[in-house]
């Protein structure tokens, strides 16, 4: 007779890849997982995985195993979060980067208290880790980290505007910057500019994008935090590239100068980022109806 932890077994090593990983989300020694893949091979007759120096590679049999048993394991793993007694609170731990949580996630979480939010922050690789090991049970990703075991379902676009200080007073028409964005270009670059990073990932994408030609000046002030960056544009400090969602109300209120909203829009994607054996449970139903499912 096969045993129901040899099937959850064979479903975490073929998501993962490795026993070990597997062993780190079922809670589980390396031995035990081996035992189980095993045990389950002898009781099939049949060979599941091709035991490669580094990787787990399932067979024809694994793949077609696989296809038969997942829905069933993941509906049975989902029954204990749907049957919580009434009295016990939905304990949910979130990981997401702090600017986004405080100007979107924030207000769109329930008010109710039968749910309890343990919330981390953190860089999307950290948080990825934390998921993968089972610390948190979903993050929220500004881009997907291709992982076997994990699930991504988009929630937000954002879309990115140059913003100056509210005194700003750039000397050139909208009707020749719809023309030609040369000359803003031009004007911009002896200004003042304002970084989340060194790197300049989005600011050098946006430069690409918008004006056609690589960024290569020097950003003023370095400051890792988009909020921190809004407010050092309102003082007058400088410019910079922000999302929307975080400036849109600044604009509208006058404490920001939109300088641009692009056209041709640059955009980037966010995400619920989750362990695909979870897809089906109350935490991650509940965030992805609060934060909007796409």
């Amino acid at each position: 007779m096969v045993n129901l932890e040899w099937y959850r077994s064979f479903i975490e090593v073929y998501r993962a890849g490795t026993v070990s990983r597997a062993a780190q989300v079922l809670h589980l020694t390396q031995p035990a997982v081996s035992q189980h893949i095993a045990g389950l091979e002898s009781t099939l007759g049949v060979l599941l995985f091709q035991r490669l120096p580094r990787r787990m590679l399932p067979t024809e049999d694994g793949k077609r195993l696989y296809t038969r048993v997942v829905t069933a394991i993941e509906a049975l793993e989902s029954i204990p979060t749907k049957t919580n007694p009434g009295d016990t609170p939905l304990h949910i731990r979130l990981g997401t980067p702090t600017e986004f949580f405080s100007e979107y996630v924030l207000e769109r979480l329930p008010k109710e208290d039968t749910v309890l939010f343990t919330i981390q922050f953190g860089l999307l690789q950290d948080l990825i880790e934390k998921l993968l090991d089972n610390q948190i049970d979903c993050a929220i990703a500004t881009q997907k980290i291709a992982k076997p075991e994990l699930e991504y379902q988009l929630i937000f676009a954002e879309n990115f505007w140059l913003v100056g200080s509210p005194k700003v007073v750039v000397p050139i028409s909208q009707d020749v910057m719809q023309a030609d964005l040369t000359s803003l270009e031009q004007w911009l670059r002896p200004q003042p500019l304002i970084a989340y990073s060194e790197d300049l990932p989005i600011i050098r994408r946006f430069w690409r994008v918008v004006f056609g030609q690589r960024l290569d000046v020097n950003p003023q002030f370095v400051i890792p935090d988009l909020r921190t960056i809004r407010e050092a544009i309102a003082q007058g400090l400088g410019y910079s590239i922000l999302p929307d969602y975080l400036c849109m109300e600044w604009v509208n209120n006058h404490h920001l100068t939109l300088i641009l909203k692009p056209a041709k829009a640059v955009s980037n994607q966010i995400w619920l980022a989750y362990r695909k054996s979870e897809r089906q449970s109350q935490s991650v139903t509940l965030l992805l109806n609060c934060l909007g499912k796409h």
